[in-house]
């Protein structure tokens, strides 16, 4: 008996089995082979395949605000069967988001460098490996107003320690956020510099040393920059302190900075007899600056055999002035020239005694510009043979 035969042909058709109360399904129907004797003869082979699992658990959570311009976004997913699921990342501050990241293995993704004080939107959506999709909700998040160094509104809270050369970007943003503190520990002494500017107000610039006394401040009118400089000492702790003056601008931020300018002055510090620098040697010249307007630079020297000595202070960036005193502290000569006319001081001293100098402002500074400061005998005892040896110009 001959029996026609039909080869296989396979079919498949898809059945919806979701509904509000269960998870969709899609049911593939193979027709595996038909046979004619006499008759139809079917035989079917029905295949199953699950839709992945709905993205859900967002970290950030839905709507979380305050969150910081550098995150990992995460979720949890899946997929009822034996197979790989991949995640496509919607994502952007428009909804419904931009496709941003496709066939993600892993359930987490990392977004780095938002803008500060904006609504981001995200979704996701799952695919397994039969093509079938699964679409999470949109969440939302907020990220923080840019000022990541908040609370630092005292200084037990102070931001720190800053590193030296970074530029800080930070906003006030009302009356009960009246001041920002920061701190920073010099790894060297020498002048540094503190810049505050790209100024939407009126904000006014401070520093304070580890003791939380003041020791510098900056109060120009307006917006116009503000600037500090001073003579820091290494490892210690100095604050560095913003302060509104008038309505603060919530939407600009302003620009902060603290760098070295110089560390040559290697005399410092010598803001006090205790800490003078010393003894200076006869016919050199020493370089050296006046960084505040509190800064005092004291030196001092032991004469090799009495006479007159001659102390010039020259080169002079504002008026400083110049004193001499003994051993006991006590001010024996004094020169106070105006403006920036040198000074100088002549004086008969005794042997092996220790005589201190004293250089300081009486008005004005310049923590970029040097003075000189020289201590020779008179010109007489010079020309007996008393002294010899060319000057020097000493930088350490």
């Amino acid at each position: 008996m001959f029996l026609p035969k039909i080869e296989k042909q396979p079919h498949s058709l898809q059945i919806n089995q979701g509904g509000v109360m269960g998870p969709s399904k899609k049911l593939s129907l193979v027709v595996a082979s038909i046979f004619l004797v006499g008759g139809l003869l079917l035989s079917l082979g029905c295949t199953s395949n699950n839709l992945p699992l709905i993205p859900s658990d967002p970290h950030p959570s839905d709507g979380a605000s305050g969150q910081p311009r550098s995150l990992t976004l995460r979720w949890s997913g899946g997929d009822p069967d034996p197979e790989l699921c991949y995640y496509d990342l919607y994502f952007g501050n428009t909804t419904p988001p931009p496709l941003k990241e496709v066939n993600l293995l892993e359930r987490h993704c990392e977004i780095v460098d938002l803008d500060t004080n904006t609504t981001y939107y995200w979704m996701i959506m799952a695919q397994d490996e039969q093509g079938d999709t699964a679409a999470g909700p949109i969440w939302s998040f907020t990220t923080a107003r840019g000022d990541s160094y908040e609370p630092n509104d005292c200084f037990n809270s102070a931001y720190g320690p800053l590193v030296f050369g970074a530029v800080y970007e930070s906003w006030i943003w009302d009356w009960e956020d009246y001041y920002d503190f920061y701190y920073f520990i010099p790894d060297t002494s020498g002048i540094v510099k503190i810049d505050l500017y790209n100024l939407p107000a009126d904000y006014n610039l401070f520093l304070f040393n580890e003791r939380q006394e003041g020791i510098g401040y900056s109060m120009r009118y307006g917006n116009i920059p503000e600037s500090i400089s001073y003579h820091v000492i290494e490892s210690d702790i100095y604050y560095v302190g913003v302060f509104q003056y008038g309505p603060a601008d919530s939407t600009d931020s302003y620009l902060l900075k603290v760098d070295y300018i110089q560390g040559r002055d290697s005399y410092e510090p010598n803001d006090s007899f205790d800490e003078a620098y010393g003894p200076l040697d006869f016919d050199m010249t020493y370089q050296s600056w006046i960084s505040t307007p509190y800064d005092v630079d004291i030196y001092y020297f032991v004469p090799p055999i009495e006479g007159r000595i001659v102390i010039d202070l020259y080169t002079l960036p504002a008026n400083y002035d110049l004193a001499l005193h003994d051993s006991s502290y006590n001010r024996i000569a004094l020169s106070e020239n105006e403006g920036t006319e040198s000074e100088q001081i002549e004086f008969d001293v005794s042997a092996s005694e220790t005589y201190y100098v004293a250089v300081y402002s009486y008005e004005g500074y310049d923590a970029f510009d040097s003075y000189y400061l020289a201590v020779h005998y008179s010109e007489a005892l010079q020309s007996w043979g008393l002294m010899f040896g060319e000057k020097k110009l000493r930088i350490d």
